[in-house]
């Protein structure tokens, strides 16, 4: 079984790119608009961005979200006005259960439920930061199928993107989603074609 420490290279690889996007992004709004106002033009943009592997019967989903989106996010969910990512201790369950009710993946019809493996904090190149958590599928055996659907924090923002990025091992075989625009219906793609 594939485990956290064994995807850590491909699940962070394209950390580099989105930082150099973001800071492409920032030097291009300070230049013609202001640092202040760098940060909020920035920041009217909501999306996820996953990177996924299958490997035999795991499936390793690292999640990286606005840290501000994500705290509205698990304050409606929990009906909870003064919740605080960096101060509840029950912070990561809940992010768990708000993950496995926004995010269905099935492999070969059958439904998985996701386990939380590690999280962290990152900061972005115009301070803000962004939380990622990396969580665990079992389908207990290599699936042929996989079936996904993303609305994390679709219900507070309209404009809300979830990019997410699957690698199907063995042979890297890449497939990528995008759940946006209004669509965020359930996706198929075929492991062993």
């Amino acid at each position: 079984m594939l485990g956290a420490s064994d995807t850590s290279g491909y699940l962070s690889a394209e950390r580099g790119d989105d930082h150099m996007k973001l800071a492409t992004l920032a030097l291009a709004a300070i230049l013609f608009g202001g640092g202040e106002v760098a940060v909020r033009a920035m920041h009217e943009v909501h999306s996820t961005h996953t990177r996924v592997v299958v490997e035999n019967g795991a499936v390793m989903w690292k999640v990286r979200l606005f840290s501000d989106d994500l705290e509205k996010g698990l304050r409606a969910y929990a009906r909870r006005p003064t919740f605080a990512l960096d101060r509840d201790p029950k912070a990561d369950s809940l992010f768990t259960a708000y993950f496995n009710a926004k995010v269905s993946v099935s492999a070969d019809g059958r439904a998985l439920k996701a386990s939380l493996v590690q999280q962290g904090v990152d900061k972005d190149p115009v301070g803000g930061t962004v939380h990622w958590y990396l969580l665990q599928f079992d389908a207990g055996r290599a699936p042929t199928r996989l079936s996904v659907r993303n609305t994390l924090l679709a219900e507070l923002f309209p404009n809300q993107a979830n990019i997410v990025v699957l690698l199907s091992m063995p042979g890297e075989k890449r497939h990528s989603l995008y759940f946006g625009d209004g669509d965020m219906a359930a996706q198929t793609v075929e492991l062993r074609r």
